[in-house]
């Protein structure tokens, strides 16, 4: 993958990765500076194999691979300021702003942190990453049919917590 195209790709998923780290961690700097370890991580796979079938796939499973040593190890990540230096963008805050002014968003949000990691990871592909049952299930290694199930569980799930959420408001 040519720097151009790398370029390109970063641009149509940073806004994605973002977001998938966001509702993990639930800190701005945090997920910029996971999503940017992401992407480092993907233009040194891409660097050393040029053959990835699904790069957007393969981006979701170096992400994912991340928060689970993120949050393993509480380790270190990458610094940003490190990859500003070797040209790369950081996220745009404008996503965050938009979810800190709107309470529907906070509720579940928080909520997405109650119920089990794997569901909240296909509502989060589903619905805020507008991704496809077939690209969700290459992502998490399941059959199409497992994430329609998983998303129906994972919906059922959401709504109990919210309406928790809900009576303690």
């Amino acid at each position: 993958m040519s720097k151009e195209e790398f370029y390109q790709f970063y641009q149509q998923n940073i806004d994605s990765i973002f977001r998938f780290f966001y509702f993990r961690v639930n800190s701005s700097e945090t997920a910029r500076d996971l999503s940017a370890e992401a992407f480092l991580k993907f233009f040194q796979a891409t660097e050393k194999n040029n053959s990835i079938k699904n790069p957007r796939a393969f981006l979701f499973q170096i992400s994912r691979h991340l928060l689970v040593d993120f949050y393993r190890q509480r380790k270190p990540v990458v610094s940003l300021d490190e990859l500003q230096e070797k040209g790369l963008e950081v996220a745009e805050e404008s996503f965050l702003e938009g979810l800190e002014k709107d309470e529907d968003l906070k509720t579940i949000q928080k909520a997405l942190t109650k119920i089990r990691p794997l569901y909240s990871e296909v509502i989060i592909f589903y619905y805020f990453d507008n991704l496809p049952l077939k690209e969700i299930a290459l992502i998490l290694n399941k059959k199409e049919n497992n994430i329609r199930v998983l998303l129906h569980r994972a919906m059922k799930a959401l709504k109990e917590e919210v309406e928790k959420e809900e009576h303690l408001s």
